[in-house]
């Protein structure tokens, strides 16, 4: 798959999950108002991070090796994109531990923070300038 290929599927991707933060966020409104929403808002906010988690898997398969061939900074890229998606899940999973309301009272701040970083990640990995279709490899070879 070329890299802008990639980067077209992963920038879909992120705005199919803002629209999920975004469909959360009403479930949480009408919950706070009183509405009885509680099953379909849990549903919901379980359905967030499995697709997180499946996004967060796909896009480390898809692209470790592409942002491998890239340039000096290859190894940062990766490590810090590893490093965040790790993060990510385990703060969804202890997130996820605490009773609903509470997921309901914090799901505002959540939300911003996880839509924070898929923005630093278009920003940076995700970037045209980084994932280009004309990444040169340099030949290593004495030949």
């Amino acid at each position: 798959m070329d890299p802008s290929v990639a980067r077209a599927r992963l920038l879909e991707q992120h705005q199919g999950l803002r629209e999920r933060l975004e469909r959360v966020n009403g479930l949480v409104r009408q919950y706070a108002s009183g509405e009885a929403v509680a099953e379909a808002l849990g549903a919901a906010v379980a359905g967030v991070a499995t697709a997180f988690d499946e996004h967060n898997a796909f896009e480390e398969t898809l692209l470790t090796p592409m942002l491998a061939a890239t340039d000096g900074f290859a190894d940062v890229r990766i490590a810090r994109m590893v490093g965040e998606h790790t993060e990510e899940h385990r703060a969804f999973s202890a997130f996820l531990a605490s009773p609903l309301s509470e997921v309901a009272t914090g799901w505002g701040d959540f939300a911003e923070e996880i839509a924070a970083h898929m923005e630093a990640e278009e920003r940076t990995f995700l970037h045209p300038w980084v994932l280009r279709d004309d990444l040169v490899t340099a030949d290593t070879s004495d030949g």
